[in-house]
């Protein structure tokens, strides 16, 4: 699998100012719509949601992108 480094919208979750969990989505507009209902189904005292363009590096796994580390937000 060929590793690739380039600018994304991520889908970022973040507890306690740190990074926990981010995802590839394909427009800003996808990312706020899932981030929108993220944020329905979690408290958000705990934890925020965030969209951002990202420079990261992806992998194409299983026909889908995959954020596989966050190189500079």
């Amino acid at each position: 699998m060929e590793k690739i480094t380039e600018v994304v919208v991520g889908l970022l979750m973040i507890l306690n100012g740190n990074i926990v969990e981010h995802t590839y989505k394909d427009k800003m507009t996808d990312c706020l719509k899932s981030k929108r209902l993220a944020e329905r189904e979690v408290r958000p005292e705990r934890v925020q949601f965030s969209c951002k363009k990202i420079t990261a590096e992806t992998e194409i796994y299983m026909g889908q992108k995959k954020i596989l580390k966050i190189i500079k937000e």
